[in-house]
């Protein structure tokens, strides 16, 4: 569920970035230079040299590893995946992004990224506007608002990726990163999050990716009968392919509510962009409503966060204080200050099975069994 800020004074609908027309006079040369350097880095097992636009090109992420096209092994992290993805604000070693170790599985030149947002050729991260919108999700319980902060995120075999995140993840560590007390996890409490999204680029994987000679090698050791050889196949290469992710940040607030507050805000409460329900909105997510109204985060964790913007979003009601994440609405200046602040999380990450990549085989089918039925394990262990 959206709420729109279009007709606010305070929000500007940003514009999508374009791609600027670039001085054709030397792009030739350059262009030239790089597929030689393709073909002669390939491994020559029979590589088309491709056609300037659809040259490989580096994820221009804060580690090498996070690329489309590259494989990684969920298993050793299942359950604490957010220690290697960053996906919530830390306290310490917020200039981090991606510390997943990743394989290259396909031929450099046969495949490429898919850029949006306006992502230019520079390794300067643009810096970019907030949506013109919030997302509210309505949680009926724990489970849901989990499943709403990792709604952008689809691991292949996993119902759940939420999981893969947390599962193993202590309550409190949990809680800490929600911005609310760990009691309210523990119990039968509703909730509703309510997010503001930055969105500074995003990869597809595309191209005709063709497989390295070493996987095909590794895939051909595999043998119908023997688990130990899958686990040495899962060991070198991982169990998934990274597909597609996107990366920005976002900053979030979660409010806790009794059931009987809940339910009538949910069947009854319309979202609007007009100044008598913006007051509506203030009434419901404040402590007059809300049991408890959960701290306002950014996910990057950036250390300025406090001093140039959290502390402009206090609100005051009943003599009490509180964190409101729709002052953004009334503060002109508001976002301006909160753009001006680096740092970066995972907001969407699409991964697909190993298994896709294999040649069709009975060994392919005897390395899904074993995947599938692993990653069941896993999944309803932890």
């Amino acid at each position: 569920m959206y709420l729109n800020a279009q007709d606010s004074a305070k929000y500007k609908e940003p514009s999508l970035s374009k791609c600027e027309a670039t001085d054709m006079g030397g792009a030739g040369a350059w262009a030239a230079l790089v597929v030689a350097v393709c073909v002669m880095c390939g491994e020559g097992e029979g590589s088309v040299t491709p056609s300037p636009h659809e040259l490989y090109e580096n994820e221009l992420a804060s580690n090498d590893y996070l690329k489309v096209g590259r494989s990684l092994n969920l298993l050793p992290r299942f359950g604490f995946l957010s220690l290697s993805i960053k996906v919530f604000p830390e306290q310490e070693s917020n200039y981090w992004l991606f510390r997943e170790r990743t394989v290259e599985v396909f031929r450099k030149n046969s495949y490429w990224a898919v850029k949006s947002h306006g992502q230019s050729s520079s390794t300067e991260t643009p810096r970019r506007a907030y949506d013109p919108h919030f997302v509210v999700d309505f949680c009926d319980n724990v489970q849901d608002l989990l499943t709403a902060y990792f709604d952008n995120f689809y691991i292949e075999g996993v119902p759940e990726p939420h999981r893969v995140f947390t599962s193993s993840i202590s309550v409190q560590a949990t809680a800490k990163h929600l911005g609310i007390h760990p009691t309210y996890l523990r119990s039968m409490y509703s909730f509703v999050l309510v997010r503001l999204l930055r969105r500074n680029r995003r990869a597809t994987l595309d191209g005709q990716p063709a497989l390295t000679g070493s996987f095909k090698s590794a895939s051909s050791r595999i043998r119908v009968g023997s688990t130990e050889s899958v686990n040495q196949f899962l060991d070198q290469y991982g169990t998934h392919v990274i597909t597609e992710y996107e990366v920005g940040d976002v900053l979030y607030q979660v409010y806790v509510f009794g059931n009987r507050t809940y339910w009538d805000f949910k069947n009854n409460f319309a979202m609007s962009t007009t100044e008598d329900d913006l007051i509506r909105m203030e009434r419901y997510f404040s402590p007059s409503h809300a049991l408890y109204v959960g701290d306002v985060k950014l996910a990057s964790g950036n250390p300025n966060f406090e001093e140039a913007v959290q502390h402009r979003l206090l609100e005051f009601t009943y003599f009490r204080f509180y964190n409101s994440i729709f002052q953004i609405f009334k503060i002109p200046d508001l976002e301006e200050s909160l753009e001006q602040l680096d740092g970066e999380v995972v907001i969407s990450l699409k991964l697909e099975k190993i298994t896709k990549i294999v040649p069709k085989s009975p060994e392919r089918h005897w390395l899904g069994e074993i995947l599938d039925n692993t990653l069941s394990l896993f999944y309803v262990t932890m």
